[in-house]
């Protein structure tokens, strides 16, 4: 009886190796999965992060960019609102200090000495 029990007991032997072997396959595999979805969600989040960077700065450009039309629409609502004596001291003010205008019978002298 003893010889049936041996032999009866090495069919369960190798058998609890080969689930012992089954689960450290499954283990493994499990393990390089979760590494993998690691690695994918790090890759993913770090892309987002950059493209939120790059819309971020984009849309700070853009801001920007309509405060200084906002201020052009002031400026020309102001302009708008002008009397027609307003205007006219206006368009000269621009002649003289933008466009180096000079009025009628006036004289411009240059300092040429550089003082």
């Amino acid at each position: 009886m003893s010889e049936k029990k041996q032999k009866v007991q090495k069919p369960k032997n190798d058998q609890k190796k080969a689930e012992k072997k089954s689960s450290k396959l499954g283990y493994i595999v499990l393990c390089v999965a979760i590494i993998a979805f690691s690695a994918y969600a790090a890759v993913t989040l770090i892309n987002l992060h950059y493209r939120i960077a790059d819309k971020q700065a984009e849309l700070d450009e853009i801001k920007s960019q309509v405060s200084v039309q906002e201020l052009k629409n002031s400026e020309m609502k102001k302009l708008y609102e002008y009397s027609d004596d307003e205007f006219s001291s206006y368009v000269e003010q621009i002649a003289r200090d933008d466009l180096d205008f000079v009025g009628a019978g006036e004289r411009v002298f240059v300092n040429v000495s550089g003082d």
